[in-house]
């Protein structure tokens, strides 16, 4: 690596927007983009758009920052602030004013759960502690939000941690009695095609949620459930079989078990 694009993958590492994010995955969006364009200036702008799409958007530096706020006035005593705090992260946002309908009837599908893997977790696992499930590990890229996650966990003294890792280049080993992925597969088969359907086969767990969204995030509908399900459906391993499927707000769930 000669000294101009040591110094361009430094300051992507050390850069505000992407400091927190799992290193592995800062690396290989650069490495990938400069095998693509010729420029070193091109594959910079390129890996920045690639991460921002896989992480940027679903929370920002400043964003982080507030939810952290929240987190601290939360576990001061200020109930109000734990829904402000899920608000700062783009999936629980979605996800907030349903999410307690959606795990009720997708758990209530399987046989006693005691341990969750969540996957891309963002702060999801926070949520799922206030509901009572506190035996959950959480696997995102966003270091940042792992940390939340850990800082209240130890705070309620929950049997809940996160770490950081890249689900594609890091796949995860640890079992579970279920396994989360929320809106998650989509966004891996862009990074690489066949990723979706690899984690599926992979995963160590009897019972596993799968959702997908259902409209645009500017709202439009455009034949998402049908898109998905479709989609989806195609990719389901012959070890694995639907016991559960429905729509909940904007989301559209599986809940599978491992035959």
């Amino acid at each position: 690596m000669d000294n101009r694009t040591e110094k361009a993958l430094s300051d992507l590492l050390t850069s505000k927007k992407y400091a927190d994010i799992c290193p592995d995955t800062v690396k290989n969006a650069f490495f990938e983009q400069t095998k693509r364009h010729g420029k070193l200036k091109d594959a910079d702008k390129a890996a920045r758009a690639h991460l921002h799409a896989i992480t940027g958007a679903f929370i920002s530096p400043d964003e982080l920052k507030n939810a952290k706020k929240a987190l601290s006035e939360w576990m001061a005593g200020d109930e109000d602030a734990f829904v402000r705090a899920m608000l700062y992260h783009s999936s629980t946002r979605e996800r907030v004013q349903i999410a307690e309908k959606l795990y009720a009837r997708a758990f209530s599908a399987c046989e006693e759960l005691k341990t969750i893997l969540d996957l891309a977790c963002g702060i999801n696992p926070i949520f799922l502690g206030k509901m009572g499930y506190t035996n959950v590990l959480g696997l995102d890229i966003h270091a940042g939000c792992a940390q939340l996650i850990n800082e209240c966990a130890q705070f309620f003294k929950w049997n809940t941690r996160a770490k950081a890792q890249d689900l594609i280049l890091n796949p995860p080993e640890e079992e579970a009695d279920i396994t989360l992925m929320m809106k998650l597969l989509p966004v891996l088969e862009t990074q690489k095609t066949g990723a979706a359907k690899a984690l599926l086969e992979n995963i160590k767990s009897r019972y596993m949620l799968v959702t997908f969204p259902t409209q645009t995030l500017g709202g439009k509908k455009v034949g998402m459930e049908r898109h998905y399900t479709e989609w989806f459906e195609e990719k389901i391993p012959e070890t694995h079989k639907v016991i559960d499927r429905f729509v909940i707000g904007n989301e559209l769930a599986y809940t599978l078990e491992r035959k």
